[in-house]
């Protein structure tokens, strides 16, 4: 991904039901599904950087998912590159599937009006339904290796 900008999804699939603590935010209750949180990389390193530090655990938790983290495996992240603050447009169009809940008001969302940047699904739609959805080419990194491109 190089350092391009952009917004992007992290799949989080939660290893425990429970509470957790979110800073101090309040207690967020894990059960069942999976998570998907929105967010933009517009500053240094871009994507890449934002999804590699998602998908470490977070020697000292900085932001909202940094807590949350602990608790969840990361199954990838669907990035789109770009100058455009999509984060809060795709927080309101995830939460019109079916199923879609906000499992913590103001996760993620401190900073703006959304209801939350964390939303809860069954399960999360396929990249091809994501992309109609969110009116973007996502593109899907499964891996952490897969958060760099390649120098040519």
């Amino acid at each position: 991904m190089s350092d391009d900008r952009g917004a992007y999804l992290v799949r989080l699939i939660p290893e425990q039901s429970g509470p957790v603590l979110i800073g101090r935010l309040g207690t967020l209750t894990l059960a069942g599904g999976e998570l998907l949180y929105v967010g933009s990389a517009l500053g240094p390193g871009g994507l890449a950087a934002r999804c590699r530090h998602h998908g470490r655990l977070a020697a000292r938790p900085h932001w909202h998912l940094d807590y949350l983290r602990p608790h969840c495996r990361v199954a990838g992240c669907w990035v789109a590159r770009g100058l455009e603050r999509r984060e809060h447009v795709w927080a309101r169009a995830l939460a019109t599937l079916p199923g879609a809940s906000w499992p913590l008001a103001r996760f993620g969302s401190s900073d703006c009006d959304c209801p939350a940047h964390l939303i809860r699904l069954d399960r999360a739609p396929e990249t091809a339904a994501l992309s109609v959805l969110l009116g973007v080419s996502l593109v899907w990194r499964a891996a952490p290796d897969q958060f760099e491109e390649p120098e040519p």
